[in-house]
């Protein structure tokens, strides 16, 4: 029988039970009082109020307290978050706490005393769903692991490489590159920026497409980084994104050796991981946009593409010019008066150690180019609207066209895989029943079908005609390019081009930005067309085609014929964003056999067929793709999407 007895020997400490001695088996217990819960304060004690102890109960004590040491730890990143997340919580949905309960309002004595409000609905959080290990799920975004592990392996991520590669490479890096807007828009800029690279004789630095929210195919609950990110080269490939040169690409520096030996040939491009690495940020060369492009300096704004892509070129590979706009060794966050000695710490923050030497003055090696202040320039990029948007740019294309940037430009394997899918499309007219056309000798039908199916199955998009239809969030954009009276983009502006378009002039007295209701009517009849000027364009696109290449004859009429006429080109490609099956059907109707005499028309946003995510994340240039290997695109003039495809 247990009898419990109080212990009141230790003021202040809770009060203890002491059981009397219990026998188990052949073991009698020896009384001893039990343990307060703070126990761990007796170790503080002095020695005249402590007893003595084991070693064993030493050792368990060392180990209570290790133990929850790392309890604390483990917990405390959590209390923080919740402090952090209580922190954050308005006023009027703060809840009080017992000591500080709010004062009673008065009631009527007749009336009820009203209930509380009930508490504000919260936004569910949406968890993060994670994908597959093939990219399956189309509903979430991909991973690219096996990507980024060939990028991570490319040859050229070498310290030990021969100058102008390895640790003592020449390299540059365009952090004042596009982001975050549309895809081709970024395009242009990583072109034009490697083509820059490629004649400084440095290896161009390629970086991760950054997407504009509203592009992505995926909501945002859903994404993984914000912005979201897509290696550049899942959209592409070729030297820009670290692809081999061509072959015969020569080095741009050739004609510096006086020796007569062969150069080296030019620098592959590098990711910017590697980059990082083989350039830290206390290694680098720092050039700011704003230094170059104001009218204090080279006023490139009124230069053409010419003198603007030679003054940036001259930066880049002369080294007394560079000395002459930018200082050699980064002082951000240092102020305009630094100094640099031992102890200034690094631009990241950590402090210079024996090994981590700033490089000489005179060093460039690692150059990156950051943005100005958007203050002071709208489009702080190095090529910029204001050139793209101008017949400025057009003295670059000769040069431009036979770089190897742009001969070597690809599909990326994602795109080509998923092209090759959907290859089907553009030659089922001539399936029946996926079907092979009859054998019978007396079927001309069936022959004509078999050769036209045996010509089209080697490209299936050799009589196919692609026009890109862009409707959704477009017709703000049209608005807005309207009122500025902008122009074609970039090299739709080329004079070879069948369609030339010159802005009506501004109205008298007008307001920067703000157009005539006229001038906008014509703008939009080229940005965003009805149906009927749709369908007019395409069919007299195709015929002037088909007469050009000797499929029709010279004096073909078409009102004088009865719709029987055998056109060469058969398929029509839409590429468009719009998918509403009721505008879209009715566009398709106006080019149906009984109409406009197509015997097969495919539309991207509802036909094109991903098999996994990756695929799903490169639509746009899947489409562009497609439309590349047609016989003939149409494109939009003030679309960057035509401006690239047609590239």
């Amino acid at each position: 029988m247990t009898r419990k007895m109080k212990s009141t020997d230790e003021e202040g400490l809770e009060d203890k039970e002491t059981l009397l001695p219990q026998t188990y088996g052949d073991h009698t217990s020896v009384p001893r009082p039990r343990r307060s819960t703070l126990w761990p304060v007796s170790l503080f004690l002095p020695p005249s109020g402590r007893r003595r102890v084991s070693l064993r109960k030493l050792l368990a004590i060392v180990i209570g307290v290790v133990l929850a040491y790392k309890l604390l730890l483990s917990i405390w990143p959590v209390v923080l978050f919740q402090a952090d997340e209580l922190a954050t919580i308005p006023e009027d949905l703060a809840t009080t706490s017992d000591s500080e309960e709010p004062a009673p309002t008065a009631t009527p004595a007749d009336q009820e005393e009203p209930s509380p409000p009930p508490p504000p609905p919260q936004k569910p959080r949406v968890p993060k769903k994670k994908q597959t290990a093939n990219n399956s799920d189309l509903s979430v975004p991909p991973h690219y692991t096996d990507l980024r592990q060939q990028i991570y392996s490319l040859p050229q991520h070498n310290y030990s490489l021969p100058f102008p590669e390895g640790a003592n490479g020449r390299y540059v890096k365009f952090s004042s590159q596009v982001r975050e807007l549309g895809w081709n828009n970024v395009l242009n800029d990583v072109l034009m920026n490697a083509h820059l690279a490629y004649r400084s004789n440095r290896a161009y630095v390629f970086m991760d497409h950054e997407w504009l929210m509203r592009h992505y195919p995926w909501p945002p609950e859903v994404a993984h980084e914000d912005p979201p990110l897509t290696p550049m080269a899942a959209l592409m490939s070729g030297p820009a994104v670290g692809g081999e040169w061509p072959k015969g690409t020569k080095s741009q520096a050739q004609n510096a050796l006086e020796d007569g030996s062969t150069p080296p040939p030019p620098p592959r491009a590098v990711s910017s991981t590697w980059f990082d690495l083989v350039c830290p940020p206390h290694k680098r060369r720092i050039l700011n946009t704003s230094d170059v492009k104001p009218w204090q300096r080279w006023d490139l704004q009124a230069r053409s593409g010419r003198e603007v892509f030679d003054i940036w070129q001259l930066l880049l590979t002369d080294r007394a010019s560079l000395d002459n706009v930018t200082n050699p060794i980064p002082t951000t966050g240092l102020g305009s008066d630094a100094t640099i000695d031992d102890s200034t710490p690094l631009p990241n923050g950590q402090p210079k150690g024996e090994e981590d030497e700033y490089e000489d003055e005179g060093n460039d090696n690692c150059l990156e180019i950051v943005s100005g202040s958007r203050e002071e320039d709208m489009f702080p990029q190095v090529f910029d609207l204001w050139l793209w948007g101008t017949p400025r740019i057009l003295d670059l294309w000769e040069e431009f066209k036979t770089s190897p940037i742009s001969t070597g430009l690809g599909a990326s394997p994602i795109v080509e895989r998923c092209v090759q899918r959907n290859m089907h499309l553009f030659s089922r007219h001539l399936r029946v029943d996926d079907q092979s056309p009859s054998l019978d000798p007396e079927d001309l039908d069936a022959i004509q079908r078999r050769q036209a199916l045996a010509t089209v199955e080697q490209d299936p998009l050799e009589r196919a005609l692609a026009v890109h239809v862009r409707r959704g969030d477009y017709k703000e954009a049209c608005l807005e390019l309207a009122n500025w009276n902008s122009t074609f983009y970039s090299w739709n502006q080329l004079p070879f081009l069948p369609d030339r378009f010159t802005p009506p002039p501004y109205p008298g007295g007008h307001v920067s930005g703000q157009n005539s209701e006229e001038n906008v009517k014509i703008y939009l009849e080229h940005c965003l067309p009805d149906d009927e000027a749709i369908v007019r364009k395409v069919e007299a696109s195709r015929r002037d085609w088909e007469i050009e290449m000797g499929y029709l004859p010279r004096d073909f009429n078409p009102d004088s014929q009865d719709g029987t006429t055998n056109h060469y080109l058969e398929t029509l490609f839409l590429l468009t964003n719009e998918r509403d099956p009721v505008w879209l059907g009715q566009l398709q109707s106006q080019f149906s056999s009984n109409g406009g005499g197509w015997k097969n028309v495919v539309i991207s946003s509802l036909e094109i067929v991903y098999d996994d995510a990756q695929e799903k994340s490169v639509g746009l240039a899947v489409d562009m793709d497609l439309a590349r290997r047609a016989a003939v695109f149409i494109g939009n003039g003030v679309s960057t999407v035509f401006a690239c495809s047609a590239h």
